[in-house]
């Protein structure tokens, strides 16, 4: 498999809770804060909720301090400490916006610290599914890219002669060569 996943669970106070609802659909909004996100090429899936509430747990005690939490569930194509540090390094600002509120955050200015916090928030996966587990997404979307381009050239070769589909065989393999 080349994903690994990340499930994080960060306990935030109301008031963080209430920054988050009231700033997302606004950070949905335009390519300024999803974009950079989505140019990681790595990112096979990326998913953020607040959860207000949990089903009581005779075990443990309530911590009424915090009884909301930031939710971060990934998967990506590689280590978690190069996706800490592409996050860190790429998207700090952005990872400030969502953990500033949170219980312990040291802040997103360097990898260390944001280590340490997501691996003390972090909790065992306990299922993982992929469509296709052998792909990086970067193989996935090249393959789409393929996909598309087979679908505009083949109206050209489907009932061409032998001399006119060679030529066009070879037109498209040229253009999609950096695909294969």
């Amino acid at each position: 498999m080349r994903a690994t996943p990340l499930t994080v669970l960060s306990p935030i106070p109301w008031w963080w809770a209430l920054w988050i609802r009231l700033t997302w659909p606004a950070a949905r909004i335009g390519n300024a804060v999803v974009g950079p996100l989505r140019r990681l090429s790595f990112i096979h899936f990326a998913r953020w909720a607040v959860v207000s509430r949990w089903p009581a747990d005779r075990e443990t005690r309530r911590d009424r301090a915090a009884p909301r939490s930031l939710l971060f569930l990934t998967s990506f194509d590689g280590s978690d400490i190069q996706y800490i540090e592409a996050f860190v390094r790429i998207v700090p600002w952005r990872i400030r916006g969502l953990y500033a509120g949170a219980k312990g955050f040291p802040g997103a200015r360097r990898f260390g610290p944001v280590a340490r916090y997501i691996n003390d928030q972090s909790h065992p996966v306990d299922h993982f599914w992929m469509a296709y587990p052998d792909a990086s997404t970067t193989m996935v979307a090249q393959a789409l890219k393929l996909r598309d381009a087979y679908a505009a050239a083949a109206p050209r070769l489907n009932g061409a002669g032998a001399q006119a589909f060679g030529d066009e065989w070879r037109r498209f393999l040229t253009d999609v060569q950096d695909l294969l």
